[in-house]
């Protein structure tokens, strides 16, 4: 898995900036992505994706350990679409 220090060392050396400056935007960026969702907006990054926040309704599951029916309330899921630019390649 690669994490955000490894994203920033790649992203340093390919735009001439110190790694904690890349990290610094990444975080900056990461962070807008959310409050902007969490208002309600899709964010569109042409060919790699949109980024949302879609309701999920209350719904009836089943404990897979005790079979017994239980209550999973209402929930905002934060969702990413591919572009097929990205999914094909």
């Amino acid at each position: 898995m690669v994490g955000i220090s490894e994203i920033s060392k790649t992203v340093s050396k390919k735009t001439g900036t110190t790694q904690r400056a890349a990290r610094d935007v990444i975080k900056k960026f990461l962070d807008t992505v959310i409050a902007e969702t969490d208002k309600g907006a899709k964010i569109n990054l042409a060919g790699f994706g949109i980024f949302e926040r879609r309701h999920q309704s209350a719904r009836k599951a089943r404990n897979p350990q005790t079979k017994k029916i239980i209550d999973v309330p209402a929930k905002k899921k934060f969702v990413f679409r591919a572009s097929s630019k990205v999914k094909y390649k």
